[in-house]
C-alpha cells in the first residue's frame, strides 16, 4: 500500500502586518518634509522640524520631496542602517534613472489611453530647469508642484554625483541626529501593533473588509477595492507618527498601507502604548472649535452636503474641505456620494468608542 501523503494546501498570505523598518522609518522622514500640520500627526514630527535650522528643513523637503523617487525605498530592508549603507554603494547614474523613471509612469487621472505609450522626450525635458518644472506640473498638476523645490532639485539631476552625494550625506545626517532615536523608542509600539493583527486571520475577509478592519476606517468603496484586489499582495504597516491617516504606497505587486499604530477592534489584550496613541489621534481631531461647530451641526441636521456647510459657517471652501477631511480621517464623520456631491453624517460608534476609550485608559473601565 503506498504511503500516505498530507495534501493539504498551504495558504497563501496575500495580506500580512508587518513592520517593514525602512519603509516605515521612511515614511515618518518623510512626514517631517510635508508644511501640512495636520490634527493626529505625532508631535515628534512638529519638534523635529523646529529643532532643524531652516537650511537643514530645506534640505530634507529638497531630498523627500524633490528628489523623492531616488531616494525612496523600493524594496525590503531589514534595517535603515543596511538601506544607507545600499544607497552608498549604488553608482551616482542610478539614483537619476530611479527618478526618471518614475516620472515616465506617472500620469494624470484625466489623461487619453494613448498617452501612456508616449516615450518621454528627456533631452527637451532636461534642456532647462523650466522646461523640467513644467514637465512636472503636466504629471502632478500645478498645485502638487513646489517650483523652488523642484528647480533646485533640477540641478542634482543635472550633476549624479552631487545628487548621490547630497541624498547618501544628507539621510546618514537625517538618521543619526532625529531618526535613530526615534525609532529605537517606537520600534517595540510597533512590533506590539503587528502580533496583535497577527493574532486574527485576516485572510479569511475581503481585502477591503481586510483593509477596514486593520486601519478602523470605513474605506470607501469605490477608492480602494480595485487596487487591492489587483495586487499580488496586500502589507499593513503600523507607524507610530501618521495618527488617523492612511498612506498607500506601490512596490512593484505589491500595495503597502501605512497606518496609525493601533490594535485590533476587540483584542483582548489592552496594550497602553497604543491605548494612549490611538486617544492622542483621535481627540486631537476635536480639540478645535471649527470643526467641533461642523461635528454638531451635522448631528442637528442628520446629513449635510459640503456646500450647505460653508454656506452655513461662511468658512472657505479650502478651509471646509480640510476640517471635513480631517474629522473624516478620525472617524467621527462617514462620507458617501449623493448626486454627484460628497454627504456627511456623524458616526456616532467611533464617537461612542473614543470616550470609551479614554475612559479605560484614564480610569480603568471597560
Amino acid at each position: 500500500m503506498p504511503f500516505a501523503m498530507n495534501l493539504e494546501k498551504t495558504k497563501s498570505e496575500t495580506i500580512q502586518v508587518e513592520l517593514e523598518p525602512t519603509l516605515n522609518a521612511f515614511g515618518s522622514a518623510l512626514l517631517v518634509a510635508k508644511d501640512e500640520s495636520e490634527p493626529g500627526i505625532h508631535d515628534w514630527v512638529r519638534k523635529t522640524q523646529a529643532q532643524m535650522t531652516p537650511e537643514e528643513l530645506g534640505r530634507h523637503k529638497l531630498v523627500m520631496i524633490g528628489l523623492f523617487y531616488a531616494v525612496a525605498p523600493r524594496q525590503r530592508w531589514n534595517s535603515f542602517p543596511a538601506y544607507l549603507a545600499h544607497l552608498e554603494g549604488q553608482p551616482p547614474s542610478v539614483f537619476r534613472e530611479k527618478l526618471l523613471e518614475s516620472y515616465s509612469e506617472i500620469f494624470p487621472a484625466d489623461c487619453e489611453p494613448e498617452q501612456h505609450i508616449q516615450v518621454v522626450q528627456w533631452e527637451e525635458v532636461l534642456s532647462s530647469s523650466t522646461s523640467y518644472v513644467a514637465f512636472l506640473k503636466s504629471r502632478f498638476t500645478e498645485a502638487h508642484i513646489d517650483i523652488e523645490i523642484e528647480t533646485r532639485a533640477y540641478q542634482y539631476v543635472m550633476d549624479v554625483a552631487a545628487m548621490k552625494q547630497l541624498i547618501v550625506d544628507h539621510m546618514r545626517w537625517f538618521w543619526k541626529n532625529y531618526l535613530e532615536a526615534e525609532w529605537n523608542r517606537v520600534e517595540p509600539m510597533l512590533e506590539a501593533s503587528v502580533r496583535a493583527f497577527k493574532r486574527v486571520d485576516l485572510e479569511d475577509m475581503s481585502r477591503l473588509d481586510a483593509a477596514r478592519f486593520v486601519t478602523g476606517q470605513d474605506l470607501e468603496e469605490t477608492k480602494w477595492s480595485r487596487g487591492l484586489e489587483q495586487a499580488a499582495r496586500v502589507v499593513f504597516v503600523p507607524n507610530a507618527h501618521l495618527g488617523p491617516y492612511i498612506h498607500r504606497e506601490q512596490v512593484d505587486d505589491t500595495i503597502y498601507i501605512f497606518f496609525g499604530a493601533r490594535q485590533p477592534d476587540g483584542d483582548g489584550e489592552r496594550i497602553p502604548e497604543l491605548d494612549r496613541a490611538e486617544i492622542v489621534s483621535r481627540m486631537s481631531a476635536l480639540a478645535d472649535d471649527s470643526r467641533l461647530q461642523i461635528l454638531r451641526m451635522i448631528v442637528e441636521n442628520g446629513e449635510m452636503r459640503s456646500q450647505e456647510i460653508i454656506d452655513a459657517t461662511g468658512f472657505s471652501q479650502p478651509s471646509v474641505s480640510r476640517y471635513l477631511s480631517q474629522l473624516t480621517a478620525a472617524g467621527y464623520l462617514q462620507e458617501r456620494r449623493s448626486n454627484g456631491a460628497k454627504a456627511y453624517t456623524l458616526n456616532r460608534d467611533r464617537i461612542e468608542k473614543t470616550l470609551k476609550a479614554v475612559s479605560a485608559f484614564l480610569l480603568d473601565r471597560t
